[in-house]
């Protein structure tokens, strides 16, 4: 499972071959790309182009591929030997070559060899333009020597490819023939419809999947060269992915928590602007009881004090005969009712009690009448509770001086 994921994560799901071909007398660029699906390849696309550049907009930037140079650069012979050793098998197929200069690939089937020679200054430049245009090659083939991959899907003893015709014998391929061939040969590979113009392309999209090797190459380091390139690319690009999905989601994060903390600080804020408001009001609130308990309380010591000045004077002057039963400085002139203000008879006194000898409740009246404080006395009731006592309610209006 871990392989999968990493193999998806480098190579993706894409995978592409491309044949350098020579045929009927012109360069051609042939490709063919392949969807891996779970357990299933499919043929994504198939196409010919002329240019590289032309090719750039046909695959998406960083498309890795197999690549198979099958034109004139290169240079095939079959030979037959019982020797093994890849150099002498070289050597004597090409007998005066100086294999410094090029890169060579045999492809064995049992004693038939076939031998292809490509210059390694013309490989390198094709995977440097390639790189140029962000297309990286993985891998390399010489001539038709990849469709050894496809023998055991083909049940034909002639297989053509874009410029060749490959016989097959016992399932191994004895002869590859140059030619020009204007039909079309379609090939079912498990299901898939493939012509013979795009057979080598799909057979090197197919090793690229597959990872089969049935060839001896000088080429190994170059191929690994081009395969740690890519890594290194195709590493970088997932890198930035990752790192901006992660950036992504820190942002994600941090605009999720720092709005949720400024809905709380603009809440408490409200809250904050709402107890300030409430405590202002009560501040004034305060200041306006304040005063009123200042003036309600110079209010009582000032009434305190004339109230008992004017109690004590109306006891001072009472005969023996008189009871006091009541005695109310500034009464109410109505009952007290809910949001009804409150209101009082100024400067006025009202007494009651009991008198027994109705001339010294008279002399007792006229008696206050003399008093400097007092205005006016109202006799409101004077009245027999038996008959010796009488009942009394007078009102004492007092002097505004």
């Amino acid at each position: 499972m871990l392989n999968k994921i990493k193999s998806y994560l480098l190579f993706g799901n894409r995978f592409s071959g491309i044949e350098h071909t020579f045929k009927n007398g012109s360069d051609s660029i042939i490709v063919s790309v392949l969807k891996k699906s779970k357990n299933e390849i499919d043929l994504n696309s198939t196409f010919e182009i002329e240019t590289l550049e032309a090719l750039s907009n046909k695959l998406k930037k960083s498309q890795h591929a197999y690549l198979i140079i099958n034109n004139e650069k290169v240079l095939t012979k079959q030979i037959e030997s019982e020797q093994k050793e890849a150099l002498k098998l070289v050597y004597k197929a090409f007998p005066n070559i100086k294999i410094d200069d090029f890169y060579f690939e045999i492809l064995s089937e049992k004693n038939n060899h076939f031998v292809a020679l490509c210059r390694k200054d013309y490989v390198d430049e094709l995977i440097n333009n390639y790189a140029k245009l962000k297309l990286y090659i993985i891998s390399i083939s010489f001539g038709n020597s990849s469709v050894s991959t496809l023998k055991p899907f083909i049940k034909s003893n002639a297989i053509y490819s874009s410029n060749s015709k490959i016989i097959v014998k016992d399932n191994y391929i004895i002869d590859i023939q140059k030619i020009e061939n204007d039909l079309t040969h379609n090939y079912e590979l498990n299901g898939l419809t493939v012509s013979n113009e795009n057979l080598l392309s799909f057979s090197g999209a197919l090793n690229n999947i597959l990872k089969v090797n049935a060839t001896v190459t000088n080429y190994e380091t170059k191929k690994n060269e081009a395969l740690n390139n890519y890594k290194q690319v195709s590493f970088f690009k997932q890198f930035l992915k990752f790192a901006g999905l992660f950036l992504l989601v820190g942002l994600l994060i941090n605009f999720l928590v720092f709005s949720y903390y400024f809905n709380k600080v603009n809440e408490l804020n409200q809250i904050s602007e709402i107890n300030q408001s409430t405590k202002n009001r009560i501040i004034k609130l305060n200041e306006s009881v304040s005063k009123k308990q200042k003036m309600v309380d110079d209010l009582l010591k000032s009434n305190g004090s004339k109230s008992s000045f004017f109690v004590n004077e109306i006891i001072q002057s009472l005969p023996n005969s008189i009871i006091l039963s009541e005695t109310n400085y500034q009464p109410l002139e109505k009952r007290i009712k809910p949001d009804k203000e409150i209101e009082l008879n100024i400067n006025k006194i009202r007494v009651s009690g009991i008198s027994n000898n109705s001339e010294l409740f008279s002399i007792w009246i006229s008696q206050l009448e003399q008093k400097t404080w007092i205005e006016k006395i109202n006799i409101e009731s004077y009245g027999s509770e038996s008959k010796s006592n009488s009942d009394f309610s007078i009102n004492i209006k007092l002097s505004d001086e």
